[in-house]
C-alpha cells in the first residue's frame, strides 16, 4: 500500500459501530449528552447556578475578579473612555505596582466566552459557572471531534468525549477554571487532520484560532503546547511520507502562525514584569509543587469510588490516578493494534508455519526474543521503581536492580532500539498509522507523566537524583516555562492522550463481536469511577469541604453593603484593608472590589510584586508591636510610613477577621495616633481616612 496516498483513508468497515443507531450520533446529539452529564456530574451547581460557587472561595473568585475587570474594562472602552485601554493591564491591586494583571492568568478566552452573558445579566457568579460547565462540554466534544475524524466511529468519539470532558484530573482542578479550561486542544488537533484530509486553509486557520484560545485560556497550556505539538506534527507528517510535501507543512504553518499571532499581544504585561524585575519561579517552589510518582495512585477525595480507596500518598495537587478503564483501553488498544500488525506483517512477508526459515532467520528470531524479553523487562522494572516502590524485580530466575533510574532508561532504548534493527516484524507492529496513531499516543501520554514529576524525580516522598529530569531541561531551555509552579498540570494533555487512546480501542473492539457492548459497558463504569456528585459549593478556602462561609456570595457585588460605601469615596481613592495578607478574607475583599474598583495596596495572585512580602509582613507584625511587642518603638511608624509611601488614603479595619481580639482596638488608636479620621461603619468593616 502507499501510505502517502492511503494514509487517510477510513478505517470503519461494514461490521463497525458505525452501522444501525450509532451512525446517528451527530456532534448535536453529542453535545446535548455532554451537557446533560456536566450537569448531574456537578451537581448540585445548577440549582444555584446564579449565586453559588463551585467547589472554594479560593481561585473561583480569583477568576472571578480577573474577568470582571475585563468586562469592567471593555464598557469603559465601549462608553468612550479610550484611557481603559492604556491601563487595562493595572487593576486594582498591589497599588502602585504595574501590570498587576500578569501577576496570575489573563483569563482572555474565558472573557470573550462570557462577555455576552455578563453583558446580558451583570452576574458574574453566573457568568463563571456557565464558563465553568462548558469546560465540561467543550472538551468532550473536541475529543468526539478529534477521535471520529480519526477513526471514522461515532461511538468511539462518544467514549473518547467522556474519557477528556470528564477525566477523573478535573475533579482535583474543580477550583481552577484556568486548567479546566483545556478544551481547545482537541480542536486544534481536529482543524490539523482535517487541513491533511482535504487541503482546505479554512481548517488550518480555525486550528490556529483554537491554538490562540487554548493559549489564552491558560499559561501552563501554552507552554506545554510548545513541548507536544511540533513533535506530533512531525510525527503526523513522517506517517503521511509526506516529509518533503511542502503543502503537508502550509497547514501547521498556518495554524502557528495564527496562533501566534493572536496570542503574542497578551503576552506583553508578562514581558514588562520581567523587563521590570519581577524573578522567576525558584525552583525550590517547583519542587514543591511538583508530582511525587506516587500521585498517580492517588485519587482526589471527592471522588465517590476512588476517593477513599486509593490514597497513597496525600499532597497538594498530588492526586493524578487516571482511573482504571482509561489504563484498561490504552492495553486494548495495544494488544489490538500490535496483534493486527503483527498478522499483517506475516502476511505481508509470507511467514507462516509452513514455511521453513534459514539458519539465519532463525539465528535473527532467537535474538529478536531476546531483546522483546529484554525489553519488555526494562519498562516493568521501570513501572516497578516508579509506581510500586520495587528496589529489585524477579524474572524467575534472573534478578534485576532497578535503583538506577538512568541505567534503567538507557538499557529500555538500548535493547528497544536493537530490537527493531534486528526484526522486520517488530518495525511492522511499531509502524504508527496516521489515522490510527496509538503508539505515537502513548509514547506522548509517557512523555507527559515524565514531564509531570518536575525538575527532581520523588518515588513515595523520597528523593531519586539517578532518574533523570525531563522538566529541569524544560525549566531552562523553554521560554515562560521558568515561570510556571505546578508541572503536575500537564496531567491534561495526560487525559487527552489517554482518551485518544480509548477512543481508538472503542474503535477497533466495535469491530468485532460484542464489541459495542464492552465499549458501552467500559464508558458506564469510566463515569461511575470519576463521579464526584454532590461537589462542594460556596466553601472556605483551604478548608475542609464541611466548612462554609456563612455569608453567601452576592453575585453583583455593587449590592453588598461595604462596596456600596466603598464605592461612595472618591475616585481616586487607594485603600489598605487590615489584616493584611489573610488569604481567605483577601480573596474576599477583592471580589467586593468589583462593586466598587477603588485601588488597593492589597491583593490575591498567582504570584506578588516585589516588595509585597516586605510589607504584608510589616503589617502582620504590627498588631503585636502596638501592644508592647518587639519592634514597639519603630514599627508604628514605619507601618504607617510604608502605608503613606505606597499612596494610601483610607483604611479599612475589618474587626471580625482577626484572631485577637484585642488587635481591633490597638489599630484604632494606633489610627487616631496618626490623625486618621473614622468615616464610617459598614457591619464589621470600619472605614477610616488617613490625615493628608
Amino acid at each position: 500500500m502507499n501510505r502517502g496516498q492511503d494514509a487517510d483513508r477510513p478505517l470503519g468497515s461494514a461490521g463497525s459501530s458505525g452501522d444501525g443507531w450509532l451512525r446517528g450520533v451527530s456532534a448535536v446529539h453529542a453535545t446535548l449528552l455532554y451537557a446533560l452529564l456536566a450537569v448531574a456530574w456537578t451537581w448540585p451547581l445548577v440549582t444555584g447556578l446564579a449565586s453559588d460557587v463551585p467547589w472554594d472561595l479560593g481561585d473561583p473568585l480569583l477568576n472571578c475578579w480577573i474577568l470582571a475587570w475585563h468586562f469592567h474594562q471593555a464598557g469603559r472602552v465601549l462608553h468612550g473612555d479610550l484611557g481603559a485601554l492604556a491601563d487595562w493591564w493595572h487593576p486594582n491591586i498591589f497599588h502602585p505596582s504595574s501590570y498587576a494583571l500578569g501577576q496570575s492568568e489573563l483569563l482572555v478566552a474565558q472573557a470573550l466566552q462570557g462577555a455576552p452573558i455578563y453583558a446580558l445579566t451583570g452576574n458574574i457568579l453566573l457568568t463563571y459557572n456557565l464558563l465553568f460547565l462548558s469546560s465540561f462540554v467543550l472538551a468532550a466534544l473536541g475529543a468526539f471531534l478529534l477521535v471520529r475524524r480519526l477513526t471514522r466511529d461515532a461511538f468511539a468519539g462518544v467514549v473518547a468525549g467522556l474519557l477528556y470532558g470528564f477525566a477523573l484530573y478535573r475533579v482535583n482542578q474543580g477550583p481552577h477554571l484556568q486548567v479546566l479550561s483545556s478544551q481547545w486542544f482537541p480542536f486544534v488537533l481536529w482543524g490539523l487532520h482535517e487541513w491533511w484530509q482535504h487541503g482546505r486553509l479554512r481548517h488550518a486557520a480555525m486550528a490556529g484560532v483554537a491554538l490562540a484560545l487554548q493559549n489564552l485560556s491558560n499559561g501552563y497550556f501554552l507552554v506545554y503546547a510548545a513541548l507536544w505539538l511540533p513533535p506530533y506534527v512531525l510525527a503526523q507528517i513522517a506517517l503521511r511520507g509526506r516529509l518533503r510535501d511542502r503543502r503537508a507543512w502550509l497547514g501547521p504553518l498556518v495554524c502557528a502562525g495564527v496562533g501566534i499571532g493572536l496570542t503574542a499581544p497578551f503576552l506583553y504585561p508578562y514581558a514588562r514584569l520581567r523587563a521590570l524585575g519581577q524573578p522567576p519561579r525558584p525552583i525550590v517552589a517547583v519542587v514543591q509543587y511538583s508530582a511525587d510518582t506516587y500521585a498517580w495512585l492517588t485519587a482526589n477525595e471527592q471522588l465517590r469510588f476512588w476517593g477513599s480507596r486509593l490514597k497513597t500518598l496525600v499532597r497538594p495537587e498530588g492526586d493524578l490516578f487516571p482511573g482504571v478503564v482509561p489504563l484498561m483501553l490504552v492495553l486494548v488498544a495495544i494488544a489490538l493494534v500490535g496483534l493486527r500488525r503483527w498478522r499483517q506483517s506475516a502476511d505481508a512477508t509470507g511467514v507462516n508455519g509452513r514455511h521453513r526459515a534459514s539458519a539465519f532467520g532463525r539465528l535473527r528470531g532467537v535474538v529478536a526474543s531476546g531483546l522483546a524479553i529484554l525489553a519488555i523487562g526494562h519498562v516493568l522494572g521501570i513501572l516497578a521503581a516508579l509506581f510500586a516502590g520495587q528496589q529489585r524485580l524477579y524474572l524467575g530466575p534472573v534478578t534485576i536492580s532497578i535503583t538506577d533510574g538512568t541505567r534503567l532508561l538507557l538499557g529500555l532504548v538500548l535493547s528497544a532500539g536493537l530490537l527493531v534493527l534486528v526484526s522486520p516484524r517488530s518495525r511492522a507492529v511499531l509502524r504508527d498509522e496516521p489515522q490510527h496513531p496509538v503508539v505515537l499516543w502513548t509514547v506522548l501520554g509517557a512523555f507527559t507523566v515524565w514531564l509531570s514529576f518536575g525538575p527532581i524525580v520523588h518515588i513515595g516522598a523520597r528523593t531519586a537524583r539517578t532518574w533523570p529530569s525531563l522538566y529541569a531541561a524544560a525549566y531552562r531551555v523553554v521560554p515562560g516555562a521558568d515561570a510556571l509552579r505546578v508541572p503536575p498540570r500537564i496531567a491534561m494533555v495526560t487525559a487527552l492522550a489517554l482518551s485518544v487512546i480509548g477512543g481508538l480501542a472503542v474503535a477497533s473492539l466495535s469491530r468485532r463481536r460484542a464489541g459495542a457492548l464492552a465499549s458501552g459497558v467500559l464508558a458506564v463504569a469510566f463515569v461511575a469511577e470519576s463521579w464526584p456528585a454532590p461537589v462542594p459549593v460556596r466553601h472556605t478556602y483551604e478548608a475542609s469541604y464541611g466548612q462554609g462561609r456563612a455569608e453567601p456570595v452576592p453575585p453583583r457585588p455593587s449590592d453588598h453593603p461595604v462596596a456600596r460605601a466603598i464605592a461612595a469615596l472618591p475616585a481616586d481613592a487607594v485603600l489598605v484593608d487590615l489584616p493584611f495578607g489573610a488569604v481567605p478574607d483577601e480573596l474576599w475583599w477583592q471580589y467586593l472590589s468589583i462593586g466598587h474598583w477603588r485601588r488597593r495596596l492589597n491583593g490575591y495572585s498567582g504570584d506578588v510584586p516585589p516588595g509585597h512580602l516586605a510589607l504584608q509582613q510589616t503589617l502582620v507584625d504590627l498588631p503585636g508591636a502596638l501592644e508592647g511587642g518587639p519592634a514597639a518603638d519603630t514599627l508604628p511608624d514605619a507601618a504607617m510610613q510604608a502605608i503613606r509611601t505606597r499612596g494610601a488614603t483610607h483604611v479599612l479595619l475589618h474587626r471580625d477577621s482577626w484572631p485577637s481580639s484585642q488587635a481591633p482596638d490597638a489599630l484604632r488608636r494606633w489610627l487616631l495616633h496618626n490623625g486618621a479620621t473614622r468615616l464610617a461603619q459598614v457591619d464589621t468593616t470600619e472605614i477610616w481616612q488617613l490625615r493628608r
